[in-house]
């Protein structure tokens, strides 16, 4: 049944559009009560309301004719296209200038304000970010308390993810999703929230009960520019106006000093060594691997206790306490966040392991910049009692510099590696795998086979007995970019395949 929410929704805003004053707007067209704002002119259904916003290539008035033929009741819009003038005598057009700067209050009212009922995680930082959101999302879940994630791998329970184009979203569709998940009564969140999104202020408006830094190191640099200018744009979090409390990673060397200089009421995590000098904190040492996770002394401002992580990886220490630290900042006992930890599962893609008849085990992840491919590599070599493999690529026309910094990292920290694929795009792939190749000072134990199956399937035939292969930088995703084709590749079922066969 048609409705007409939009006298109400726009009745608060005082500023004029297209001459007249908004809360005096009358014949609005009708809308469905389903009907959902829209800034991409491709996803306009009946009904829906555009906002023609600018964006990163261009502004959206540049579609609102598209929209109005896909059937939009309404469109918003701050300007239109030149040329474009006589589009304002139509009825279903509002002209107001003054719209990008109440934008969030705009979005948050249409949807029923849903987002003030939830608790918001936000987690930046170059690596972890997908892990330590789900692994909040399986702690609250274990603590009765029905949460959700977005984020690269996609939005919802992490269980059943609804994929996404972006990491962080546009705040109208972050605003939908808000309000999506309020109605399946999930009031808490748990998001990523990257650069690019800080930057571009798509969490404008958003506070978040408590901010996570991770970790800093080289990537995105096509974007940022400088690493100066990387950090920068990951501080936008922790601010008084965009967070209330901040966990930060303190044995990472941008997280000391973020803690360090930040006015937000700080918890620290990281090796117990890093954490002297702050009043609270999550600290580990005495780590010890059984093979299949790690046990380690907790050290907290309200005492100590026997941790064990039942997940592969140093660096997967650091993200669970990470998720601990968020648990405890939004009030959940901290006895109860450690017992929960005991049934943690594994992140689908991230150091994700199979055993293969030989005794030869793979481990993919998803990591693909310079750091992440060494913590993944130190982390085979604390378990392995074999050589350790690594098979791996970059993408094309991405940030060339990291490429033989990874080169140089594959060889130091693996035994034999195997460049190959990843995805190349618009490069010629042998031409990526030989900037990598650029890095090694010997290249001795390392071959160049550009069809990443094929580079899989040869770490497999050649590697003995207790050998662990890491197949690095694809993790969850179920494509390949070649040229301007994408096609469907999903490692982890190619890898089920491979052992299926083998068995």
């Amino acid at each position: 049944m048609p409705v007409n929410p939009l006298q109400s929704w726009l009745t608060p805003f005082k500023a004029t559009a297209a001459g007249q004053s908004l809360c005096a707007l009358e014949n609005l067209p009708e809308i469905r009560h389903d009907a959902q704002l829209q800034i991409n002119s491709n996803t306009v259904k009946p009904g829906d309301v555009f906002l023609a916003l600018a964006g990163v290539a261009g502004h959206g008035n540049r579609y609102i004719r598209q929209a109005i033929a896909a059937g939009a009741a309404l469109v918003l819009t701050d300007v239109l296209a030149v040329g474009d003038e006589a589009l304002a005598q139509q009825s279903q057009i509002i002209v107001w200038p003054d719209m990008p700067s109440v934008l969030p209050e705009l979005v948050s009212r249409f949807y029923h304000d849903a987002v003030k009922s939830m608790n918001l995680v936000a987690i930046t930082g170059t690596n972890g970010k997908s892990s330590t959101a789900i692994f909040i999302n399986q702690l609250s879940e274990l603590l009765d308390a029905p949460s959700a994630v977005i984020g690269t791998l996609g939005y919802g329970h992490y269980q059943n993810l609804t994929p996404l184009q972006n990491t962080t979203p546009h705040l109208v569709d972050l605003h939908r999703i808000f309000s999506k998940l309020h109605a399946e009564g999930r009031h808490l969140a748990a998001m990523e929230v990257s650069s690019h999104a800080l930057v571009q202020q798509r969490v404008a408006g958003l506070k978040f009960e408590t901010a996570i830094f991770t970790n800093l190191s080289r990537d995105h640099l096509d974007y940022h520019g400088t690493m100066e200018a990387y950090g920068d744009a990951k501080a936008l979090l922790f601010v008084e106006n965009q967070s209330r409390t901040a966990v930060i990673n303190v044995s990472d060397a941008f997280g000391k000093k973020l803690a360090q200089i930040s006015q937000l009421p700080v918890l620290a995590y990281g090796r117990l060594s890093d954490c002297h000098g702050f009043s609270r904190f999550l600290a580990y040492d005495e780590l010890e691997s059984d093979g299949h996770g790690f046990s380690c002394k907790l050290h907290t401002d309200a005492g100590q206790f026997n941790l064990h992580i039942p997940l592969l990886a140093e660096f997967n220490v650091q993200n669970v306490l990470a998720a601990m630290g968020a648990m405890v900042q939004l009030g959940y006992s901290l006895p109860a966040v450690v017992e929960a930890v005991r049934l943690l599962k594994s992140v689908p893609g991230r150091m994700e392991l199979w055993h293969f008849p030989g005794d030869v085990s793979v481990v993919v992840d998803y990591a693909h910049t310079p750091d992440a491919l060494q913590q993944s590599l130190i982390a085979l070599r604390q378990q392995c009692r074999g050589r350790v493999w690594c098979v791996f690529g970059c993408g094309g026309d991405r940030d060339k510099g990291k490429r033989p910094l990874m080169g140089q990292i594959a060889e130091l920290y693996a035994d034999h590696v195997i460049i190959t694929a990843d995805n190349p795009r618009t490069e010629a792939v042998l031409d990526i795998c030989n900037d990598i190749a650029a890095g090694m000072k010997t290249g001795a134990n390392c071959q160049i086979e550009p069809d990443r199956e094929s580079a899989i399937k040869l770490a497999l035939i050649e590697a003995h007995a207790h050998d662990m292969i890491l197949v690095a930088g694809k993790g969850h995703e179920t494509y390949q970019i070649l040229g301007s084709t994408v096609r469907d590749y999903d490692e982890r079922k190619f890898i089920d395949a491979l052992l299926a066969e083998m068995s």
